[in-house]
């Protein structure tokens, strides 16, 4: 070849290579702005409920939030996508990546397990409001998953906590009196950081967020059915899910530690006897605290078990409004905090079952008493406890809906109904005679006495008379219900949602006695006394 044959073929060499690394620049460009534009979701930020902004409104200061880990050791490109949850947490970008980018991780990590919340069952309000721009969701499955929602609001109020986002994580809690205090969300913030000692610590955590409502699709009590051939559909979700991951249908606890995994097969255990929020507001039994016994020497898988509680109640709203931890408000918090408080002394031999589940309705008491309401009660008289527990099922935060509680329960309804109601919340429950766990019905009673007419305090209170009616039948246990249930029941759940669409129409909103129309809800079994285990007759 000449010398200008050479020289042209060298040129020509050159134009490529050059256009293959502008190509390549262009290319790494567009990646980048397609990134960035993904990464973003709208939606109103927790000052403005009509401004739309990312997930991610807030980047925290280097000081601000607290310190991780570095990674150990650099792991290859294949590596990095099929472990980029744990690289993240590794690392420390999991508390500074844009929201969306965590959450489509998190997709990644556990794809079965979201499925199955995307086909959990979950009584939506059709009335309440819902932000602008798309649902997390949405967002990732281009549909709306209440269950998926609740869920991965609860991953990103511990990035709340974590960060030390106190404005982010209360948002547009109303009205103030029960915005969360700052120096409550500290002592939150305090737990976590104090608890969680190392990445596989967070990662753990996150899983049982992930895990805990696996129980709510019906499909995953169908499937252990299949494998097992027992029938658990009838039990609380709790159960059926320790008892589903026992049978190894939770695949996300496989890439856990042996020892990470038996703190959370630890904590179901729990779980499926015993539930945090349900005795914050008095919706149990005593017998419903039976399980706390067993955690003594597993004080950790207690901890991560709050801890996961905590951000499941913080989450608990992330259906309607996914921008901020809307139900840890300050009242709740206080009633979490003294449940924390009661567990310990129960699992450290410190009181008893009765005894640790009255301090719960002393310290509501001593609450209200803050607030100013005058009245006075005494614990060890039947009809005082039954209003104390009245006082804890309706959420009351201020002398005003405490008096309708009262007056509801001490004037309107009848003097049958109110002995029955005395008797039934007063049940501890046992095999004898078992107690009925009223499920829901907190969040029942909220939505009856925001549907009246004018919103005046008779109208509510004759929306109470008829919830409390409507509660004293479910109270009642005859021979002939408890017989078809396993033998050693202490504690019978009946889920009153059923009810939710009667409590949301305008005939109720005219005359809430229509309720006296509604059947009471099946039994399942909530608790079963520790000789008698789970036994249930093979189908």
């Amino acid at each position: 070849m000449t010398k200008d044959g050479k020289d042209k073929g060298y040129r020509q060499a050159s134009r490529n290579t050059l256009t293959k690394i502008l190509t390549a620049g262009i290319s790494l460009v567009r990646l980048r702005k397609d990134r960035a534009s993904a990464s973003s979701m709208s939606h109103p930020g927790p000052q403005s409920a009509s401004k739309q902004t990312s997930l991610t409104t807030h980047r925290p200061d280097p000081e601000s939030h607290l310190p991780l880990p570095q990674a150990s050791k650099m792991m290859d490109d294949s590596d990095q996508q099929r472990h980029a949850l744990r690289q993240a947490i590794e690392g420390g970008s999991f508390w500074t990546i844009p929201d969306l980018e965590l959450l489509r991780m998190i997709r990644r990590e556990f794809p079965k397990e979201l499925e199955r919340l995307r086909n959990a069952t979950f009584l939506r309000d059709p009335n309440a409001p819902r932000p602008k721009g798309l649902s997390i969701s949405e967002s990732l499955y281009g549909q709306d998953y209440a269950e998926v929602n609740r869920t991965l609001v609860g991953v990103l109020a511990l990035r709340w906590l974590w960060n030390n986002q106190y404005e982010t994580f209360v948002g547009s809690q109303s009205p103030a009196p029960v915005v969360l205090k700052h120096e409550s969300f500290d002592w939150l913030r305090s737990l976590f950081s104090g608890k969680l000692r190392s990445p596989e610590d967070i990662y753990t955590l996150i899983t049982s967020m992930v895990i805990n409502d696996l129980g709510k699709d019906p499909d995953l009590a169908t499937d252990y059915a299949r494998l097992k051939g027992i029938d658990i559909s009838k039990v609380n979700h709790d159960m059926i899910l320790y008892h589903a991951a026992g049978a190894g249908l939770v695949p996300a606890l496989n890439r856990l530690t042996k020892q990470n995994r038996d703190v959370l097969l630890a904590g179901m255990k729990l779980g499926s006897d015993f539930n945090f929020g349900q005795l914050a507001q008095a919706e149990n039994a005593p017998a419903s605290l039976a399980g706390l016994l067993q955690m003594h020497g597993h004080d950790w898988a207690f901890e991560m078990r709050f801890m996961e509680q905590v951000l499941d109640l913080a989450g608990a709203a992330g259906h309607e409004d996914w921008t901020y931890a809307k139900k840890m408000i300050e009242p709740i918090f206080q009633s979490y905090r003294n449940v924390y408080d009661v567990a310990h002394a129960i699992i450290g031999g410190k009181t008893g079952l009765r005894a640790g589940y009255d301090i719960i309705l002393m310290r509501k008491l001593e609450l209200l008493h803050k607030t100013g309401y005058p009245r006075q009660f005494d614990i060890r008289v039947p009809a005082d406890r039954a209003t104390l527990r009245l006082f804890c099922l309706g959420n009351t935060i201020h002398e005003q809906n405490a008096d309708m509680y009262f007056v509801a329960f001490t004037q309107s309804v009848s003097e049958e109904i109110r002995h029955t109601l005395i008797h039934g919340l007063n049940v501890d429950g046992s095999v004898d005679e078992p107690a009925v766990q009223p499920t829901y019905m907190p969040a029942m009673l909220t939505k009856a006495v925001g549907n009246t007419s004018n919103g005046t305090h008779e109208e509510k209170t004759q929306a109470i008379v008829a919830l409390l009616r409507y509660l004293a039948r479910c109270l009642v246990v005859d021979r002939t219900s408890l017989e078809k249930l396993p033998r050693g029941v202490t504690v019978i759940e009946r889920d009153v949602r059923k009810i939710s669409p009667v409590l949301d129409s305008k005939t109720f909103k005219e005359n809430p006695d229509v309720l006296d129309g509604e059947d009471i809800p099946e039994d399942q079994v909530a608790n079963l006394a520790p000789e008698y285990g789970f036994r249930l007759e093979v189908q």
